[in-house]
């Protein structure tokens, strides 16, 4: 077990405030390469933020969810591709602290500074099982910031060791994995979430979970990972979606302010701030932002203390984090629609924002059809739901 100081939730917040120039500065650059800098990921592993989540018992800091909250919405007011990759790395450790004892010995025997990536869609993956283990092959998708990990996650479907197939979590080192350049979209553009491939790949069982324990907090980690930040149902988070899309939209609010100081039409010579529908655009896109930031707040208010979280609560949380993207989506348009077109060129960061915060917006989790009819269900007092409000997984 390694000891190490600890870090308050106000030092890693200021930490991270104080990479955002250095950030911002290179948020072209992570577009034209399609992956986060790895100057940024060495500055955020040097800063000490990637501890955040990771266990004291490896030499984490276990801070608290609140904390990983706060340096992703500084982070994704630079770059929302480089705040969406932090948070998934942040949010990938927490993943693995339900993994056995003997895989986190794995991971973390040369120290806690291992960044992990993951796709966690067990239908992309099949795993037979096999004496000691599996044999696991398939391609995932989606693997956002894979090419700054050494060791990644990967879901797939188990046949074979049970009379149902069932999701189950696997975790390999970077040797076993081969990457596939993939990665040319709209939003999002700088966060290289490229395939992973996996040809019938030796995995030992301890390197494994079940999802389902990993859902319901019976899965082994939990037992040697005890603080109540791991306490914790895996379908009781989306703060991980949002604060990425807040800081994004945040940052983009922030430069229209500075942009529009000077700015004129140039049909008409008018002053953008003397324009009332500019105005009162702006003061739109500051109150949903605020009101955003409140329901996050409260959502990981419901969280804090640990599990368990009731089911009706968890429709709560995943219904209005649903919905909080769609006012984020709003933001973004208005604040497009207020720089004209001026604010289209890739130059421009509210632009990019607009993109950014519109693919975060399509990720599977963040579903405002399927977690509203569930929570209509227990509001309506109906027994159950429809399908799960959320997996919590991305």
């Amino acid at each position: 077990m390694t000891q190490v100081a600890t870090m308050t939730h106000g030092e890693a917040v200021l930490r991270a405030r104080a990479m955002i120039p250095q950030i911002r500065e290179r948020a072209l650059r992570c577009e034209h390469e399609r992956k986060v800098p790895q100057e940024t990921i060495d500055e955020f592993v040097a800063a000490g933020l990637g501890r955040i989540m990771t266990p004291k018992r490896w030499g984490g800091y276990e801070i608290s969810h609140d904390a990983a909250c706060d340096v992703i919405l500084e982070i994704a007011e630079g770059c929302g591709s480089t705040g969406w990759c932090c948070s998934w790395l942040l949010t990938h450790v927490w993943w693995f602290a339900a993994f056995p004892l003997e895989a986190q010995f794995d991971v973390y025997g040369d120290g806690p500074d291992v960044n992990l990536a993951a796709s966690f869609a067990d239908r992309q993956g099949i795993a037979t099982p096999v004496p000691g283990g599996y044999r696991l092959s398939g391609r995932w998708g989606w693997a956002s910031g894979i090419d700054h990990c050494t060791w990644t996650m990967l879901g797939a479907t188990v046949k074979g060791d049970a009379a149902e197939p069932y999701a189950r979590l696997f975790v390999l080192p970077q040797i076993d994995y081969t990457v596939e350049d993939t990665w040319y979209n709209i939003g999002l553009r700088g966060t290289g979430s490229n395939d992973v491939i996996v040809d019938d790949v030796f995995v030992p069982e301890h390197r494994s979970v079940r999802v389902a324990e990993i859902r319901n907090c019976t899965a082994p980690g939990r037992a040697v990972n005890p603080g109540p930040m791991y306490r914790l149902e895996g379908s009781t988070r989306n703060h991980e979606l949002i604060a990425p899309g807040l800081g994004a939209a945040r940052g983009a609010l922030k430069e229209w302010l500075t942009w529009s100081r000077d700015r004129v039409s140039y049909r008409t010579g008018a002053s953008f701030r003397a324009d009332h529908s500019r105005q009162l655009g702006t003061a739109q896109v500051e109150t949903d932002l605020d009101a955003v930031e409140l329901i996050l707040r409260r959502n990981l208010d419901l969280i804090r203390n640990g599990g368990p979280i009731s089911p009706e609560t968890i429709t709560l949380i995943h219904y209005s984090g649903a919905r909080s993207i769609e006012w984020l989506c709003r933001a973004v348009d208005t604040l497009l629609g207020l720089s004209g077109a001026s604010g289209l060129f890739d130059t421009n960061p509210i632009q990019r924002a607009w993109r950014d915060v519109h693919a975060i917006a399509a990720h599977a989790s963040a579903n405002p059809v399927q977690s509203g009819e569930a929570r209509g269900r227990v509001l309506l007092g109906l027994e159950g739901h429809k399908g799960e409000p959320g997996s919590g997984i991305p």
